[in-house]
């Protein structure tokens, strides 16, 4: 199939829309039924017109006179019974697929490489979860309303006009080519308008987005002008896109309506003289002209619907192409209640996609079950591309990392991530209680009391208990109500609850001050214990107790031993560990003097 073709790709974008729809059967019925019964009155109305006029203003009155008010009151009431039911289910079927699209994008999403959010920025992925959703199944359901109510009606006018009159009918009829054509026309730069509007709203959300979590670095660097200029830039656009998209659509409408205008002039005119000759009953006009009439505001509503046709596929195709991003490949089946916890990089290189230079080179190392493995080295040497490598948020480009003598390949990867734990620079907290913030994922529905174990092995237990809820207390956005060692200790308490034989440290103590450091390494060493651990260490203090330390420089393990013994090689590690003493040694010797 061309999806080239834009026709081709609209018609497949709407199939797909519609496919959602499918799967909530009985409130599409429900609403198509009352949609087409809501129809028909429209004619049938117009059609009373008739003996209204000819049967109530006749020299003798029939019976048929007496029972057009009944007829009308019930035709309305019809009317409004299955306008109802069209506008719940319409309302369920609508918020059931917006539903849909949600769970399955943020499913996608979760199933994603990290590569993809390194490319793609977190404002326009949630520009498209949030704000494109609605704009496609808002048009979506629309344009559906709008094409079977308005398209019946039209139909059953048209039908009624014809019986009336089929020589007056067949003016309406030549009018119709030339709206077609203006409606193709309109489509063209509706489209190319809708996408750009998308575009710019998901720059907009991306704009608000780092301006929301960097608003500390914006006004300690007086950066509200700039970050301003780059706002309004984006809804500049938005701006000049929706005027573009509104008044192309309007001119459109217009043009439309005034040749609809013209064919009713032209029906006047020939009505009167039918009428002077006798062709046609004072009725036979006035039904004839409501139906004409009463055709302009669903013809007006056809007409407009390319607008929010243009504007919904623009959002589906931003929704659908994160439903279509490819997930992570696992393909293992290689599964373990627990891993013993012997990591294994053989040769291992790895160079990112449009990189010159490899992160990585042949990395040879074997981690016994246990051992405490600290990894250091200069920024950009490759130690998070290293740890990344272990749970698979990225795959060698050349070796192998093998876990329990296994190709990490070759493991389930859901059974592979539930060997491991990690705790990061940052706590990465969920607006949500204490209790599921430590029995978080898999762990939800752990007992009270392995919960409150884990918090007392993290030497969090005494805090949490001073809060007001204590295990239920809320802590805000990524835990605001806590400190920032309290926020590790949370971390630390979830790493204990979960009792994976790996654990990951990450730069875990680098964000907190010399004493909560002190503190918290503490905690960390309980959970070091028994398990093979990775750490990356910024301060080198607090790897004296590692089992053995690698230097990584440029993605080559240059230096391998334990603290001792790599001080004693007087190489790269000697050297960044006299940097960071004498660094220590200068802020004490000008603290006594500052104090003074």
């Amino acid at each position: 199939m061309d999806m080239s073709n834009p026709q081709s790709k609209a018609s497949q974008l709407y199939k797909r829309l519609l496919s959602y729809s499918f799967k909530h059967k009985k409130f599409l019925v429900a609403s198509l039924l009352a949609l087409v019964v809501s129809a028909v009155c429209e004619p049938l109305f117009a059609s009373l017109m008739k003996p209204l006029i000819d049967e109530n203003f006749a020299a003798e009155r029939t019976s048929l006179a007496n029972w057009l008010p009944l007829i009308i009151m019930g035709l309305f009431l019809v009317r409004g019974l299955s306008t109802y039911i069209n506008e719940y289910a319409s309302a369920r079927l609508s918020g059931s697929v917006v539903y849909d699209l949600r769970t399955d994008m943020l499913a996608r999403i979760l199933s994603l490489p990290n590569s993809y959010f390194v490319e793609q920025p977190a404002g326009k992925v949630i520009s498209t979860v949030s704000t494109n959703v609605d704009a496609v199944t808002e048009a979506g359901f629309n344009i559906v309303t709008v094409l079977i109510r308005d398209g019946a009606i039209v139909i059953g006018l048209l039908a009624m006009l014809l019986y009336t009159n089929w020589k007056l009918t067949l003016i309406c009829f030549a009018i119709l080519p030339l709206i077609a054509i203006g409606i193709t026309i309109a489509s063209k730069r509706l489209n190319k308008y809708a996408h750009s509007a998308q575009f710019s709203h998901a720059d907009l959300v991306q704009s608000i987005s780092e301006v929301i979590n960097a608003q500390k670095i914006i006004k300690i660097y007086g950066a509200q002008k700039v970050e301003t200029d780059r706002f309004q830039k984006s809804a500049e656009e938005i701006l000049s896109s929706r005027v573009k998209l509104v008044s192309t659509s309007a001119a459109n409408s217009a043009i439309v309506q005034w040749m609809l205008a013209g064919a009713v002039a032209l029906v006047v005119y020939f009505a009167g003289r039918m009428a002077g000759d006798q062709a046609m009953t004072a009725g036979d006009f006035a039904s004839f002209m409501t139906a004409m009439m009463m055709l302009l505001t669903p013809v007006k509503r056809l007409t407009n619907i390319n607008q929010q046709l243009q504007k919904g596929l623009a959002a589906a195709d931003n929704v659908f192409r994160v439903i279509d991003q490819v997930a992570e490949v696992s393909k293992g089946t290689h599964q373990a209640e627990r891993s013993a916890g012997l990591i294994e990089f053989k040769s291992v290189g790895l160079t990112y996609p449009g990189a010159e230079t490899p992160t990585l080179r042949s990395i040879d190392l074997t981690i016994q079950p246990g051992q405490t493995v600290g990894i250091v080295g200069v920024s950009g040497g490759g130690k998070s591309t290293l740890i990344n490598l272990l749970p698979r948020f990225l795959d060698p480009t050349t070796g192998q990392v093998c876990l329990d003598g296994v190709d990490l390949n070759d493991w389930d990867l859901k059974s592979l991530r539930r060997q491991i734990a990690i705790v990061t620079q940052e706590s990465h907290l969920l607006n949500d209680t204490v209790r599921n913030n430590i029995a978080y994922g898999e762990m939800r529905g752990t007992s009270e009391e392995k919960i409150l174990e884990a918090a007392r092995m993290a030497n969090a237990l005494h805090f949490i208990e001073k809060l007001e809820n204590g295990l239920d207390t809320m802590l805000g956005d990524n835990g605001l109500r806590l400190s920032g060692g309290q926020r590790q200790r949370i971390s630390i308490a979830r790493a204990f609850l979960k009792n994976a034989p790996i654990l990951i440290l990450d730069e875990a103590t680098s964000a907190l001050d010399s004493e909560a450091e002190r503190e918290v390494q503490e905690d960390m060493e309980r959970l070091r214990h028994g398990r093979t651990t990775l750490v990356i260490a910024h301060r080198l203090s607090t790897l004296v107790t590692a089992d053995f330390i690698i230097v990584l420089d440029q993605g080559k393990m240059i230096e391998r031993g334990t603290h001792t013994e790599l001080l004693a090689l007087q190489g790269k590690y000697h050297y960044l560990h006299s940097i960071q003493n004498q660094t220590v040694e200068s802020l004490g010797q000008v603290a006594p003097k500052e104090a003074g």
